[in-house]
């Protein structure tokens, strides 16, 4: 099997939507780019699951054998369930499109964690975002785009460079025991 080379917009594209020129992060990532299944095919199911589960608890046939009582309370039991569904779909989505990326991504940046990248709390790489809209807005081919986010990957590091040094100590302590 021949190994696939993605660009770094379309590793990007996996975890963040654009439009007009402006990202935010995705709740339910795309698999799609990495030849799985469509965020908005997941989008989808959860939408129709509700409505599927109402038909098959209050249709005549299980509404007479269940009653009133015992079909909202199975239907709410079902929710729950449905609602475990979601949670459990999304979360190993989630998982697998990071994993994924985080493959391709280190092809680009081998030094960069693609989870900080990611993350909503406090990294050095917080403002990846704007830099990345940035690239975009100026509309880079591949080789200037990579060039724009190692500039700024340097630019992020250095104005960060206490944060940078505290993750780089606490690697270091990890790896040591």
């Amino acid at each position: 099997m021949q190994e696939q080379n993605y660009a770094l917009k379309t590793i990007l594209e996996s975890v963040f939507k654009e439009k007009n020129h402006k990202i935010t992060k995705r709740l339910i990532h795309n698999n799609a780019i990495f030849g799985g299944l469509s965020s908005n095919w997941i989008k989808l199911v959860f939408i129709v699951l509700p409505f599927a589960m109402y038909a098959a608890v209050f249709n005549p046939t299980s509404f007479k054998e269940l009653g009133i009582a015992q079909a909202i309370v199975f239907y709410i039991i079902l929710l729950v369930i449905a609602m475990q569904i979601v949670v459990g779909v999304t979360y190993f989505n989630n998982k697998k499109v990071v994993k994924t990326a985080t493959k391709e991504w280190e092809k680009y940046f081998p030094n960069i964690d693609f989870k900080m990248i990611l993350s909503s709390g406090v990294t050095p790489y917080m403002d990846f975002k704007k830099h990345y809209e940035s690239a975009l807005y100026d509309d880079l081919d591949e080789k200037a785009m990579k060039k724009r986010l190692v500039d700024a990957f340097k630019e992020m590091e250095e104005e960060n460079s206490i944060l940078v040094e505290a993750i780089k100590r606490d690697k270091e302590k990890r790896e040591g025991k």
